[in-house]
């Protein structure tokens, strides 16, 4: 199943406990009803109906329509597996368009605001268009929920509602339709909760909060990898010079305390600065060996046009 699914049938859950408890106020359940029946593709006297993939939602619309005609809606599925759920009754539709302040000869689709009694009927008409014309992305691949609209001017009145709770989605035409749109977790997050999908919301949080812990995992395992790269160079390079030392002068040309740190690095090419400056008679920082064996570079460094020179 996938996420924008298990989202709708939250939001099915939501409805149906909702009312059944007596948790929805009626004009709730009205605003909730006209949210799926006006943001279904067809929603006019010549048909209303509803096209989904979620068997849930065909039945949802179905028992919305016997509630307010007495006859449940016609429910067919297709042989690609997605059901469509009509009300094949002209007086039925007329009933319907009726109920919510249409006539169904509208020239252009309109939001009917009267439809919205009180503050809290915003989240119900809200839920009931996104199981009408509604989808999610999988928030593991990235964050995106949208609405496809049909009617330019319901997308605007769309719009302008959602912006009414301080919320900023962006709107683009696609192939005939209108998609308003969220591309941010927190945009997502609010609106989920808003329309009542809490524990939706709440997954997305957990897995925006595992997503940044392995990416800082990620980092921290990157960046220890290339200091580990960058100090496996350098003793190697230590350890070439100061075997350059020993070919040429022998390591007793070293003064003592440059000999021990060379002896130290030559039978332990494992050791870490820190496990060096442990390992000395007289331990010191690590500062401190690193000063030591880059003052064993710099003398390799001078010995070399000198053994030039002898070999000439």
């Amino acid at each position: 199943m996938s996420f924008a699914s298990e989202v709708k049938n939250e939001l099915i859950k939501v409805s149906r406990e909702g009312y059944k408890t007596g948790h929805m106020r009626e004009c709730c359940l009205h605003a909730e009803m006209y949210g799926l029946f006006l943001f279904c593709r067809s929603f006019n006297q010549s048909e209303i109906s509803i096209k989904t993939e979620n068997e849930n939602i065909a039945k949802l619309f179905s028992d919305f329509v016997k509630s307010i005609t007495g006859t449940p809606a016609n429910i067919e599925k297709s042989s690609a597996g997605k059901y469509k759920a009509s009300v094949k009754s002209l007086q039925d539709r007329k009933k319907i368009l009726s109920k919510f302040g249409h006539t169904g000869n509208e020239i252009t689709k309109r939001l009917n605001r009267a439809n919205l009694d009180d503050d809290c009927c915003m989240s119900a008409l809200l839920r009931g268009a996104f199981m009408s014309c509604g989808t999610l992305t999988d928030p593991n691949k990235d964050y995106h929920l949208e609405f496809v609209i049909s009617h330019k001017v319901l997308s605007d009145d769309l719009m302008k509602l959602i912006s009414e709770v301080e919320l900023s989605p962006k709107v683009v035409p696609r192939k005939g339709s209108y998609v308003i749109y969220f591309k941010d977790s927190e945009s997502v997050e609010d609106i989920l909760t808003l329309m009542g999908a809490t524990e939706s919301s709440l997954e997305i949080m957990g897995m925006k909060m595992y997503k940044d812990m392995r990416n800082r995992v990620n980092r921290r395992m990157n960046f220890e990898n290339a200091n580990s790269g960058r100090a496996f160079d350098a003793a190697y390079k230590q350890i070439e010079a100061i075997r350059f030392i020993e070919s040429v002068r022998g390591l007793g040309y070293l003064p003592e305390e440059l000999r021990e740190v060379a002896k130290l690095r030559m039978e332990n090419e494992d050791y870490t600065l820190k496990d060096i400056a442990d390992n000395l008679r007289d331990p010191i920082s690590k500062s401190g060996v690193n000063h030591r064996l880059q003052k064993i570079l710099s003398i390799a460094e001078s010995l070399q046009p000198l053994e030039k020179e002898e070999e000439e």
